[in-house]
This record gives structure tokens, sequence and C-alpha cells, in this order.
């Protein structure tokens, strides 16, 4: 495996699936899924001419297993589980989107999976690769910010609203199977752009709003920075429940309480027109989304590209610690050297399902308006 190419599998190739596919053209594309016939014939004209296309994963992976090395998994959050599941039972190694799955349980057990036989994992979590998200962790690691006392983490965008199921029906085009992209999920009347190929993600039934999106991605420098696992609480606070039993919702805040170097932490966050107004405090101007640790000797606002230290003239002469974390390959890169030389890449299950249930965890307090106590 040192001297060839992989030969890899991409599920899902419109959408983020289309990026990833050109990230997986550094190895042999042998075969590519999509339940969109009019998707997956433009992705062929891009592929080598033996790529085979598939319409169903399951046929896919019945006939080519014994040829895979790995698949990268580009679907709505509901076919993560039973795509990777599938996948990881025939032993082959997976890549699968943020997030890792639709459901609290669906995450542990994919971990599990994976873990169970050693298999090399990676979730989506792009940003991961981020040089600034390295050099962040460095200055809350070397305790430029004294003890942590609570995060905020918000992001701008808005997958969500309380519109009720259409109750129109369109005609399925000829080339899409309605009858695959639902797989498992609750029937329901195909809709033109109502749910594919991308509003989806409103939609309980397939995604979990705004924080199953982003939350992985900003998330993610909080529990790298902080080594966290698991929260010990869980609450959410957001638009009345009755009008969103079929949609997530526009501004959504969720508090966790976790437990960091022996004290309780808490980490608070804010989507959709919800920002948090301790930036203020600080002078700092609101970006779209971001990160704020708050420490006992100062705090640091962040994002993918930037980083600011407050307050701004107490660290005016702040030198910044000598970088020791090694910069990413490449998010596909990371993946593939891990398979061939049998490590973990940085976004392995073992790291991004912890992180993703928290995330899911949030979505649940909100959807059953209680506090979650996590043992």
């Amino acid at each position: 495996m040192q001297d060839r190419k992989l030969n890899l599998a991409v599920i899902g190739v419109g959408g983020r699936g289309k990026e990833n596919l050109g990230g997986a053209f550094t190895e042999n594309v042998i075969a590519i899924c999509d339940v969109d016939g009019a998707t997956l014939a433009r992705a062929l004209k891009r592929c080598h001419p033996k790529t085979r296309g598939y319409a169903d994963y399951r046929i896919m992976l019945e006939e080519l297993h014994d040829q895979l090395d790995a698949v990268i998994v580009n679907t709505p959050d509901h076919t993560h589980y039973p795509i990777s599941m599938m996948a990881m039972d025939y032993g082959i190694h997976v890549y699968c989107e943020k997030p890792l799955a639709h459901t609290v349980q669906e995450v542990r057990e994919m971990t599990q999976k994976a873990a169970e036989k050693g298999l090399i994992t990676s979730m989506g979590n792009q940003m991961h690769t981020c040089a600034n998200y390295r050099r962040v962790v460095e200055i809350i690691q070397s305790g430029g910010l004294g003890q942590i006392q609570e995060v905020h983490v918000w992001c701008g965008k808005g997958w969500g609203g309380n519109t009720v199921r259409p109750a129109r029906t369109d005609t399925i085009p000829a080339d899409f199977r309605w009858d695959l992209w639902l797989d498992g999920a609750p029937q329901r009347p195909y809709v033109d752009a109502i749910y594919h190929p991308s509003n989806w993600r409103r939609w309980w039934d397939f995604g979990t709003g705004t924080l199953g999106d982003m939350g992985c991605h900003y998330m993610d420098l909080v529990f790298w920075a902080l080594n966290l696992t698991s929260p010990n609480s869980v609450q959410a606070t957001g638009p009345d429940l009755a009008t969103q039993s079929e949609m997530a919702p526009l501004g959504l805040k969720i508090e966790y309480e976790f437990t960091h170097e022996g004290r309780p932490l808490r980490v608070y966050w804010y989507d959709g027109d919800i920002q948090p107004e301790i930036l203020e405090t600080y002078g700092l101007t609101k970006w779209l989304g971001g990160v704020f640790f708050v420490g006992t000797e100062g705090a640091l606002q962040a994002d993918y590209t930037k980083r600011i230290l407050a307050p701004v003239e107490k660290f005016a002469n702040y030198v910044e610690p000598k970088p020791w974390i090694p910069e990413s390959l490449g998010h596909f890169a990371d993946f593939f050297n891990g398979i061939r030389t049998k490590t973990l890449p940085p976004c392995h299950f073992g790291y991004t399902g912890p992180l993703t249930e928290a995330i899911l965890l949030g979505v649940e307090a909100y959807r059953t308006n209680r506090k979650i106590e996590c043992k």
C-alpha cells in the first residue's frame, strides 16, 4: 500500500461531495455514487473513464468491497451511519463529513466500530488543518490566558425556520432516486428544492440545523485547546418548540458544562441572529462566527484565519509561544497518510466522535426542552 495509490469510492458527489471528489483525485477513484443521476453524470465526466457510477451505495459496496481501501461519505446526515457502518463491516477505512451522524447513539456505534475493527477514520473537520487554530491552541495550552473560565462560540449562519411540510407533491425527476435519498427516513412526498440538494439541513428528519452543520467546525477549537471530551450537562433555549416540530430553529443558544482541570467550565453556543454580548465588554467587533476564550489573565477571539488577544493594550507586547504543533499535510492527505502508515489522523472518530456527541446533545436538549445530565 505504501507504493501504490489507494482505491477510493466517493459517495455523494454534489454539494460538499463535489469538492471532496476533487480532493480524492490524488488517489484512484474507482467508483462514485449518487442518487441524483444528473449529478452523477456530471461527476463521472471528471473521473477516469474506468470509474464506475452507482445510484445505490449498497450495491456498490457489495460489488467492490474487496477492491476498496476507503470510502468518502458526503451524503445528508441521516445516511452517514448506514453507509459508514456497512463500509466498516467490510473492513474499509472511512472518511465521513460532519456531523459524524444524525444521533448520539449512531455516533457512538460508529466510533466503537472503528476502534473494534482497527480502521483509519476521519471526519470532515477541514478547519482542523488551519495554521491559525494551531496557534490558538498553543496560546491556550501555554497558559497565555491563565485559567480558562468560560468560552463563547457563535455562528451567524441560519439553517432553520419554522416551515411545516409542503402540502403539494411534485413529480420526481426521472433520473433521481427519491427512495434511495430517503434511505430509512420517514416517508414524505418529493417537493422540488425543499429538501434536495441542500435544504435538508433545515429539517429534523435529515439534518440538525446550524448547530449540526457548523458546530463541529467551531467547537473543534474548544475541544482541541482544552482537551475536552463529554459535557457534564447541556441545556438549550430558543424559539417556541411548538413552531419547530419539523424544522430546526433560527436563533439557538446552548449552555454546556464541562470539567476542565478539575473545575466547572461553561461553554456557550449561539447561532442565527444571536451573538455573545461579552465581546462588547472587551471592545471587540462581532465577527460573523468565532470562538471567544475568557481566562483569568485575558481573553482571545478567533476564527479560522485570525485571532485577537484582549484587552489589546495588555497584550501589545505579548510574544506568542514558539509553534510546537506540526502543520497539517492537508485534510485528505492526513487521512490518506494515516491509511498508509497505519496511524490515526488528527480528526479520527475517537476524537471527533465525542465532539459530535456534544453537538448533537445540544440539539437533543432543545428538542426535548430539558436539561440533559450526562453520566
